[in-house]
Formats: structure tokens, sequence, C-alpha cells
């Protein structure tokens, strides 16, 4: 297997040599032609070149010798109005290819519009619709069942008698309390018996010095008798 391998890779390897070497034969054969022919291919190029010259020079030599030509007529009033007419049909064709293309459009939308109540139509009638209506009849039975109630109503009376409760006993005597205004009345019973004592005491006699003192004393036993 390798062998057989081997001897086609050859024999395709020889094929390519040979196929490298005509190529190389034929481009030698056409330098070879090329060389031959260059000649002849520059000699057929000065001769067009000669062709062309001697034709411009008759065709300047016809323009100089011959007469000039009569002048144009005048153009038809045809023409003119036909140049003043090109600016407007100009200005027009759009205008007018715009109408064509809406007349096209309104026809075909009238035909897509005759083509659907046509398929419409077609389907309407040879769609059948078949309806079957099935009446189902339901009896119904209704049981009257009477039943009667007996209810017996007690009365019960209930008698409570309510005792008013012991009047609440008398509420102590507040104790006795010093306010402000009995104590500064005793301190100025003090001044006073004091003062009318010394007058007593250095004026002899002296009713006011016995009477203040037989008052101090006599408030006096009260107060501490209040206090106690």
């Amino acid at each position: 297997m390798l062998l057989l391998l081997l001897l086609l890779l050859l024999l395709l390897l020889l094929l390519l040599l040979l196929l490298l070497l005509l190529l190389l034969l034929l481009l030698l054969l056409l330098l070879l032609l090329l060389l031959l022919l260059l000649p002849l291919l520059l000699l057929l190029l000065l001769l067009l070149l000669l062709l062309l010259l001697l034709l411009l020079l008759v065709v300047l030599l016809l323009l100089v010798l011959l007469p000039p030509p009569p002048p144009p007529p005048p153009p038809p009033r045809l023409l003119l109005l036909l140049l003043l007419l090109l600016p407007l049909l100009l200005l027009l064709l759009p205008l007018l290819l715009l109408l064509l293309l809406l007349l096209l459009l309104l026809l075909l939308l009238l035909l897509l519009l005759l083509l659907l109540l046509l398929l419409l139509l077609l389907l309407t009638t040879t769609s059948t619709t078949t309806t079957t209506t099935t009446s189902t009849t339901t009896t119904t039975t209704t049981t009257t069942t009477t039943t009667t109630t007996t209810t017996t109503i007690t009365t019960t009376t209930t008698t409570t008698t309510t005792t008013p409760p012991p009047p609440p006993p008398p509420p102590p005597p507040p104790p006795f309390t010093v306010t402000k205004n009995v104590f500064t009345q005793w301190l100025l019973l003090q001044l006073i018996a004091h003062i009318g004592g010394h007058a007593c005491f250095t004026n002899s006699p002296c009713f006011y010095g016995i009477l203040t003192t037989t008052v101090h004393v006599h408030l006096r036993h009260i107060f501490l008798g209040h206090l106690s």
C-alpha cells in the first residue's frame, strides 16, 4: 500500500513538471511572436495616424474653399409656441403623473373591495350552518310539611327588700390649731401688758396698768387652756 501511494505521488509530480515545461514553451513562443510582430504593429499604427491626418486636411480644405451656406429661414410659429409651452409642460408633468397615480390607486382599491365583497358572498352562500335545538323538560315535585310548635311561658316574680344602711357616725371635732392671727394677737397682748405693768410700777396708782395685767392674765389662761 505504501509503495502504491509513493508511486502515485511520483506520477503526480512528473505530470506537474511536464505541465510547467509546456507553459514555459508557450510563453517563449508568444514572446518570439511578439518580437516578430512588433514592427508590423508599429507600421499599422503609423498608417492609421497618417490616414486621420489626411482626413482632417480634406475637411479643412472643403470648409475653406466652399461658399458659405445661406442663412437659415426664420423658425415657424409652431416652434415658438412649443418653446413657450415647454416650461409649462415641464411644470404640469409631475402634477399629471401624481393624478394618474392617484387614479390608479383608487382603481386598485375599488378592485380590492369588489374582490372582498365577492369573497364574502361566496363564503355566506357556501357555509350553511345547521343548528339543532334540544328541549329538556324538568318536573319539580314540592312537598310541604307543617310543624306545630307549642311554647310555654313561665313568669317568676322575685321581691327584694332593701334595708337602708345605718347613718355614718359624726366626724370627730377638728383638733385645735394655732393660727397666725391668734399668735400675733397674743404677742401684741404680751407687749401691751409688759408696757402697762411697767407704767404701774413707775406711776402708782395706775388704772391702765392694772386693767392690762388682768386682761393679760385672763387671756393667757384661756390661751394656755386651749393649747393644753
